[in-house]
């Protein structure tokens, strides 16, 4: 038996799209007022809220969603394979689902977090209080990840410019490493220690008069609303291109003899 499922695919994606922007906001938003303004007094409420919180709502779904863009790589491969895509094409969207069933895995474990904990306690000793290892003077992750990182967006992006076929997407994909480029220059900023040449929260503490407690969450918050948009403008563009590829989704059922 057969069934076939017609839907209104762009309409339902721009639809997707206004949802998941506008959920984005409001966490930014209910950061700032439920957690930071102290809207409610109950501490493990306004934790649920705080978006620098890894056991807050907005972690949950940036993990959700990133965990649905890998899903939706992986729909893209089954869709190449099934019209006999190149190999090439095939290994680069298998590439793309491993990659971000990976970045799912790792922000919902701070798999990368632990792992520059882990190193810096291996060079510098189990109490270091310096965060700096050798002339690199910020978390130690980005010393270890960045190389990896930085080069799996490069093939992205020489892949999605090769396999998208219209400007906009592309142009999207552009936006979505953009956004991510600039969260991973503000994390950068925010392992700086205080009073270090490089310390622009520092400065910014000054410049404001604030706290610099209030400056990296506000920055740090920015940082994850970055984070979150780039996936939502990528998982669109994937879903728009799924239904390029494929308009109508096809089910169906054999009955084994």
């Amino acid at each position: 038996m057969t069934t076939s499922l017609n839907f209104n695919g762009p309409r339902l994606i721009s639809l997707l799209f206004i949802a998941l922007l506008s959920v984005e906001v409001l966490f930014v938003l209910g950061d700032a007022t439920i957690n930071v303004g102290r809207w409610i007094d109950s501490g493990p409420v306004r934790r649920f809220f705080n978006n620098t919180r890894e056991d807050g709502v907005a972690s949950w779904f940036a993990v959700t969603q990133t965990w649905m863009l890998g899903l939706t790589a992986a729909l893209l491969y089954v869709v190449v394979k099934a019209k006999e895509g190149a190999v090439s094409r095939r290994v680069g969207w298998a590439i793309l689902t491993m990659f971000f069933l990976y970045m799912a895995f790792d922000d919902g474990t701070l798999f990368h977090e632990r792992i520059g904990s882990w190193v810096k306690a291996t060079v510098l000793g189990e109490n270091a209080d310096s965060r700096a290892i050798g002339i690199f003077p910020s978390y130690t992750w980005q010393l270890v990840f960045l190389p990896f990182f930085g080069s799996l967006g490069l093939f992205m992006l020489w892949f999605l410019n090769r396999e998208l076929t219209t400007t906009n997407g592309k142009l999207l994909v552009v936006a979505a490493f953009g956004l991510l480029v600039v969260a991973v220059v503000a994390d950068f900023f925010e392992g700086i220690e205080e009073g270090h040449v490089l310390d622009l929260y520092g400065w910014l503490k000054q410049a404001l008069g604030t706290s610099l407690n209030r400056v990296r969450h506000y920055a740090k918050s920015f940082e994850e609303f970055l984070e979150m948009f780039a996936m939502t403008l990528l998982w669109i563009v994937l879903l728009r291109h799924l239904v390029h590829l494929s308009p109508t989704l096809t089910l169906e059922w054999r009955r084994q003899a």
